[in-house]
């Protein structure tokens, strides 16, 4: 860390050492070090970081959206939340839904088919993670500025 290049441009030499290309030594100005030269090999050509897509599901209201793979259930005339589930069936207590092709079965608090049952999923609110006045994330996410200045959706939170 912190080394100095040599002026012949192939050497180095450690932090508070400086290159004595005739002796083919690092002194310190003290003189109390006295190592080797280094050589310095190429550096490498780093790889940009792969954009990482993060799709939406966007609910009718037009304003609220949910993670990818799943599903917008209306809880109020005003209010959607998030089912972690793709494609799912909406329950009518607006707070659980249900598997694709099953049916709630809210009597029982389970989310039945053909086959059997299973018990029903709550749904979380959607919420908006607020990035700036223009700008937001799904509830869990982390809004993160890119390299372009707009903003991006990490899938964690914080």
């Amino acid at each position: 860390p912190q080394a100095s290049c040599c002026a012949d441009k192939v050497h180095c030499c450690p932090h508070a050492t400086v290159c004595d290309l005739s002796r083919g030594r690092c002194v310190s100005p003290s003189g109390d070090t006295d190592v080797p030269l280094s050589t310095a090999f190429p550096a490498w050509k780093r790889q940009p970081p792969a954009p990482v897509t993060l799709h939406q599901v966007l609910c009718p209201d037009g304003r609220s959206a949910c993670p990818d793979g799943a599903t917008c259930c209306q809880l109020s005339p005003t209010q959607y939340g998030c089912c972690p589930l793709q494609n799912a069936v909406c329950c009518s207590d607006g707070q659980h839904c249900c598997p694709q092709g099953t049916i709630c079965d809210l009597i029982h608090s389970t989310c039945t088919s053909l086959g059997g049952s299973a018990p029903l999923a709550a749904l979380p609110t959607a919420r908006d993670v607020k990035c700036d006045d223009v700008t937001s994330c799904p509830t869990g996410n982390t809004c993160c500025r890119l390299s372009s200045g707009a903003w991006g959706c990490c899938p964690l939170e914080q």
